[in-house]
């Protein structure tokens, strides 16, 4: 499982959360599989900063499904796993 980190430094609450919604939206479409909708999970929480922090376990065929909408919202992959301490599940069936 690969993991990754997004994070939108975007202030305003409105357009940070409209970005987050339009990300999952996004991730939903490009996870989208054959058999019907996959399932997708995603962790947020905020930096020191107040910035929005996402991570995203993603296994290698998604990252495959996935890379375009990764290099849109300037994703980094981590080395290892995140500590997810703090941070709030976003379960969606995407």
């Amino acid at each position: 499982m690969a993991w990754y980190e997004i994070i939108n430094a975007k202030s305003d609450s409105y357009i940070a959360d409209r970005d987050a919604e339009e990300m999952l939206r996004y991730l939903g479409t490009a996870l989208h599989t054959e058999d019907g909708l996959a399932e997708a999970e995603v962790f947020y929480g905020l930096t020191p900063n107040g910035a929005r922090r996402y991570y995203v376990p993603l296994s290698p065929e998604a990252v495959e499904r996935t890379e375009r909408v990764l290099a849109l919202y300037d994703a980094r992959a981590l080395t290892a796993p995140p500590d997810l301490t703090g941070m709030e599940p976003i379960r969606r069936r995407s």
